[in-house]
């Protein structure tokens, strides 16, 4: 049996206390990181395109507060898509707000504003993280321009808008931010360079390369998965599959090598001469003796941001019957029949030469149901050369936590 709290045994403990701060890997179960990773694969792999950058640690949250607040199949729905029990649901919002706030990597904030219109169960809302619940006043741009600085507050600037529609009618808002920030243990050094293949269109672009030493390199068959290792307890990963393999069976390899520490096997085990997917072993001459692994890498800086309409993946993310206008029950969540009209989440990353930060901000809005009609839904070392597409993630080192992914499709430009 596992120790570490869980649902309702996790209720009325607190996350801080006789001195001791609580890390992301005891406040959560290895269930239940399980299930947020989970999420996070089964979006990305099941999109007809990986995103550039996203995040279903956004969204995951987001999900188990709109289960407490549902009943019968709307419920059942959005607990499945989120991994959880419905004790789980009810605890895990406030227990990864209050573990994250000991990382100096990782900023999480929830929030939810309600409108006139609306009653909010007030057993709902109590379960709430504290000082979560705002107001909607009606007047779009004073929304708009209070909810706006809410996500750029809570991301450090990062991301300056919420992204939602404030011209379709709203009465309730439930919202995440999160953001991340490393530096590198070992720094890049900045060049430009050009690229053979799949990369060679764009001319010249924005390259890092870098030797890193320790054990950082696995290879497997379908591809190459290399960890950057950041500072509070933040790793980067890149995923260079096979030539032939598609975008989304590259992020599946990665998340499997991001959470199984048996995937694939360790560069160091490659001989001289080996290759594996983007890999070579070579010697080179040098006045001091090799101390451990080394890697040399070659890579691309890259700044990335996307737009993300989550209805159009509400099967993956539970959301299909919170979303219909007949069939959606949140009798938990407000006095009046309501449902899930938007869905979006914007994102925002840069790996460059000193570091990785990244944002993203998830917004879920609700309308009461009987006003509206149904929306529309739609030494002896290895060497790594990203010269082409590959995926990337971000995670918590010690809990293994899938923070931000996605995909990058080109290199920067000078």
């Amino acid at each position: 049996m596992e120790a570490k709290p869980s649902g309702s045994q996790r209720q009325g403990t607190s996350i801080q206390g006789m001195g001791t701060e609580t890390t992301i890997q005891d406040a959560l179960a290895a269930s239940e990181i399980k299930a947020a990773n989970e999420l996070t694969r089964r979006w990305l792999t099941g999109r007809s395109e990986v995103p550039a950058v996203a995040s279903g640690l956004g969204v995951w949250p987001l999900l188990a507060a709109l289960a407490t607040g549902a009943v019968d199949e709307t419920r059942d729905e959005l607990l499945a898509a989120a991994g959880l029990d419905a004790d789980q649901a009810a605890t895990v919002p406030a227990a990864l707000l209050e573990a994250v706030r000991t990382s100096p990597s990782i900023r999480l904030a929830l929030a939810v504003w309600a409108g006139a219109r609306v009653t909010l169960d007030p057993e709902w809302s109590a379960k709430l993280p504290i000082e979560s619940v705002g107001s909607l006043t009606g007047d779009v741009a004073a929304d708009k321009a209070a909810l706006d600085a809410w996500a750029s507050r809570n991301t450090g600037g990062l991301i300056e808008r919420m992204p939602l529609d404030f011209n379709q009618p709203i009465d309730l808002v439930l919202a995440s931010a999160l953001s991340i920030r490393t530096t590198w243990s070992t720094p890049f050094q900045d060049s430009s360079r050009t690229f053979k293949g799949p990369w060679a269109q764009f001319g010249r672009c924005r390259a890092l390369t870098a030797t890193l030493n320790g054990d950082v390199l696995r290879v497997a068959d379908n591809a190459s998965v290399l960890t950057v290792p950041g500072d509070g307890d933040i790793d980067v990963l890149l995923a260079l599959g096979r030539e032939e393999l598609a975008p989304q069976a590259v992020m599946n390899e990665l998340v499997d090598a991001a959470t199984d520490p048996a995937w694939g096997r360790s560069s160091t085990e490659l001989g001289l001469g080996e290759r594996a997917v983007g890999v070579e072993v070579t010697e080179y001459q040098s006045m001091r003796p090799q101390s451990g692994p080394e890697v040399e890498v070659q890579t691309v800086r890259f700044k990335l941001d996307a737009d993300l309409d989550l209805s159009d993946d509400a099967e993956a993310l539970g959301l299909v019957i919170a979303s219909d206008v007949d069939r959606a029950r949140f009798d938990r969540l407000a006095a009046e029949p309501v449902y899930v009209t938007q869905a979006k989440q914007t994102a925002m990353a840069v790996f460059s030469a000193s570091g990785f930060e990244a944002a993203a901000v998830t917004a879920i809005a609700m309308t009461r149901a009987a006003a509206f009609a149904k929306p529309k839904h739609r030494h002896v070392r290895a060497s790594i050369r990203f010269d082409r597409p590959f995926a990337y993630l971000a995670r918590h080192r010690p809990s293994g936590l899938v923070l931000i992914a996605g995909w990058v499709e080109k290199p920067e430009r000078p």
